[in-house]
């Protein structure tokens, strides 16, 4: 499958990974040979969770899978779990890498307000900007940002995925 130029919303199969079996995913494209630079704040009062994960060119999950969260509202996240164990070097940011294939980074928004014994989907919402000098691409930047049904500012997680170009 073509990789896509832009990101975008897919519905995708997380049922194998402990997630839902319809999850509302951003799926950021991750050209060959570039890297994808991963990180995130909470701005709520609910507890607020993301999932990336790495996916092949026909969004079949591969490593590496990370849980991020943040242990208080208006806080950074921090990788709390991630496959294959190891693999992040800074619990703040997530880098991969370059790669001979084309990949994708999905993004999975979660919360779980007072009382609820487990996480809820988020509603995501995403925009794209691109940089290029001159002609080339030297970096794209994905900013997720979902809503957790408490206000409708959608501002309770915020998620940045930058891809720096590694060739001219």
């Amino acid at each position: 499958m073509p990789l896509a130029l832009q990101p975008a919303l897919k519905v995708i199969d997380l049922s194998k990974l402990n997630g839902p079996s319809n999850a509302t995913v951003v799926v950021v494209p991750l050209p060959k040979k570039t890297v994808g630079i991963v990180f995130g704040q909470r701005t709520a009062q609910f507890l607020q969770r993301y999932n990336t994960y790495l996916l092949d060119s026909n969004n079949v999950v591969i490593d590496p899978q990370a849980v991020w969260d943040a242990p208080s509202d208006n806080g950074r996240f921090f990788i709390t779990e991630i496959v294959p164990k190891g693999f992040a070097q800074d619990p703040a940011v997530l880098s991969v890498g370059p790669f001979n294939d084309d990949r994708n980074i999905a993004v999975y928004c979660s919360h779980k307000r007072p009382g609820d014994s487990s996480y809820t989907q988020s509603d995501p919402h995403h925009s794209y900007y691109e940089f290029k000098i001159g002609s080339k691409n030297a970096i794209s930047f994905t900013m997720v940002n979902a809503e957790d049904g408490g206000d409708s500012d959608y501002h309770d997680t915020v998620v940045g995925v930058a891809v720096n170009y590694t060739t001219k």
